[in-house]
């Protein structure tokens, strides 16, 4: 009876007040009618456990069949909706599926999402693990008349990662190139795959690195060829040095590459260039070959190679004064000339070096009595340089006392300089 009596009391007020607000419900409608959203969301997967990873489809499904309420000047665009797959809750294991919960919300707070498609996903999560396997290289048959020669796969062996029940079915990673009929070369990347010890690819699967470098050496007629190595020389030495042999060791070298490859040699086997720039001495490298494409050393990689450089012989002439040497201060010494004509001889580079400021002629006078004497003019020369003529040989000396008030004697005649 209470509840009967709570229902029908006041009953025309009650019936008013559901009037009221069916009325504001059906005019809110009016104004903002339900509509449906034509395009679709792509999820986004969030929260996903350390160290597991999804095992189902790579593509999650997107959503669709989107309904909302909006106002009428509301404009939607593809970014006005945001979808999540929260992963937080799921369990790490192949024997236990989760039902994730999607979650699609709007940038635009004005827009009431009323309904929209999947809002669950079931999905599975596995450990996430890696491992180092081979790379295998597959060709296929060469076509007819080309030869594959060396093949060279860079790196050998990759990580590959991903969900532990597929890792356990990859025994190794393919590359696969295609011989080209041209008989060129290849050096190209190629993509790496997943194959299982059965042959199949196993899908699901990534590779570190997602490629390797794949170089074949093709041909049509590979053959081996002996050739001498000549080393470019580059720069200039010092001046007055040139080079004045070369020694190579090895000289020759055997090399191998196909018919078209081997006459870009042109008979030699070149090096790296070897700079001598400003060199005064012997210069001693060990450089590497530098092979045309297509052509590999059979044997070895580098050479050593020494360029001896010497300075050619040549003369120079020049004036230097001559002072006398041992000479009494209570004496006075005239000397017939002040300075000699001298010819030197020795290596350019030796004589470019040369400070002829040092060089004069000494003429001895210590143990001279007063009177006129006849002496020789001697030059003192650095190692490496010679004396190839000087005239005069000797000069005359008059020699007085100091405080003698009578001038000096006539000198007499010098013998003339043998030419």
């Amino acid at each position: 009876m209470t509840i009967i009596r709570f229902i029908v009391h006041n009953w025309p007020l009650k019936i008013g007040a559901i009037l009221l607000a069916s009325t504001m419900y059906v005019g809110m409608v009016a104004v903002q009618s339900t509509q449906v959203w034509p395009g679709t969301v792509s999820i986004q997967e969030i929260h996903t456990p350390d160290n597991a990873v999804r095992v189902d489809p790579a593509t999650l499904p997107l959503v669709s069949g989107i309904r909302y309420i909006a106002p009428s000047d509301v404009r939607l665009t593809n970014d006005s909706f945001r979808a999540t797959l929260d992963l937080s809750t799921a369990k790490v294991g192949l024997s236990e599926a989760t039902l994730a919960r999607v979650q699609l919300v709007s940038s635009d707070s004005r827009v009431q999402i009323i309904d929209y498609q999947p809002q669950q996903i079931r999905i599975t999560l596995d450990k996430l693990v890696r491992k180092t396997v081979s790379v295998l290289l597959v060709t296929g048959d060469p076509p007819p008349g080309v030869t594959v020669g060396e093949k060279t796969l860079t790196p050998s062996v990759v990580q590959v990662f991903g969900a532990s029940s597929l890792i356990a079915q990859v025994s190794h990673a393919e590359a696969r190139v295609t011989i080209p009929s041209s008989g060129l070369d290849v050096d190209q990347d190629a993509p790496v795959i997943a194959r299982s010890s059965t042959g199949d690819e196993v899908h699901g699967v990534e590779f570190d690195p997602p490629t390797v470098n794949v170089k074949l050496q093709i041909g049509s007629q590979l053959r081996t060829q002996t050739v001498p190595v000549k080393p470019p020389i580059v720069g200039t030495p010092t001046s007055g040095y040139i080079v004045s042999s070369i020694d190579i060791t090895p000289p020759v070298v055997s090399v191998r590459g196909d018919a078209n490859a081997l006459e870009a040699l042109n008979g030699l086997a070149a090096t790296q260039p070897i700079s001598i720039d400003g060199a005064t001495g012997d210069v001693s490298v060990k450089v590497a070959l530098a092979l045309p494409p297509g052509v590999q050393a059979q044997d070895i990689t580098t050479v050593t190679v020494v360029v001896h450089l010497q300075s050619p012989s040549s003369s120079r002439t020049l004036t230097i004064g001559i002072v006398p040497d041992g000479a009494r201060p209570d004496r006075t010494y005239n000397l017939s000339t002040a300075s000699v004509i001298i010819t030197l001889g020795g290596a350019t580079a030796a004589l470019n070096a040369l400070d002829t400021s040092t060089l004069v002629g000494v003429a001895s006078v210590g143990n001279l009595d007063v009177g006129v004497h006849t002496v020789a003019v001697l030059v003192t020369l650095p190692s490496g340089i010679k004396q190839i003529a000087l005239n005069p040989t000797q000069v005359t000396v008059t020699v007085v006392n100091a405080s003698a008030s009578s001038p000096p004697p006539s000198p007499s005649p010098l013998p003339s300089a043998s030419p």
